[in-house]
């Protein structure tokens, strides 16, 4: 082999062993920070009352997930039966002039049950009727002003 080769050889082996040092390094001065971390202050002995300890923490943060999730379907549900849709038609309902004083106003959760309130405006007099709705249905003859209160509620839900 000539000197050249030898040289070149050398300078390989130079550069690897420089590289493989560099990487223990590295590798060391990581494994030191994540002592840091998550030891600082503690002995080696005590790694496996740590990680008991972290183990001990993950089951209270799932249980408090799994308590949080089965509030969060009893909200889901009970707030299907709150106010939730809301509709007002405003209407004339005599011939003989005047403005559109007189209004349905329906009331529905999310199962369409709820009531219908109609306000009458006339000169002499002011009429006001309810009527219920279970499921979108009223025992009585809903007049076309509230089905339009009624399909105004229901369009702003969708």
């Amino acid at each position: 082999m000539s000197n050249g080769n030898i040289n070149l050889i050398a300078l390989i082996l130079s550069l690897l062993a420089l590289f493989l040092a560099g990487f223990l390094f590295w590798r060391q001065t990581a494994f030191n920070r994540l002592k840091k971390v998550f030891f600082e202050g503690r002995r080696a002995q005590d790694l496996e009352a740590v990680l008991l300890e972290l183990v001990q923490k993950l089951h209270l943060i799932e249980q408090e997930k799994n308590a949080l999730e089965a509030s969060l379907a009893d909200l889901k549900t009970s707030t299907t039966f709150s106010l939730q849709q809301v509709g007002v038609h405003r209407f004339n309902p005599f011939a003989d002039g005047g403005g559109n004083f007189s209004f349905c106003l329906a009331l529905l959760d999310a199962h369409d049950t709820g009531v219908v309130i109609t306000s009458m405006h006339g000169r002499e007099q002011n009429r006001i009727y309810a009527k219920q709705l279970v499921r979108g249905q009223s025992e009585t003859q809903l007049t076309e002003e509230e089905e339009q209160a009624i399909a105004l509620a229901k369009h702003r839900l969708s």
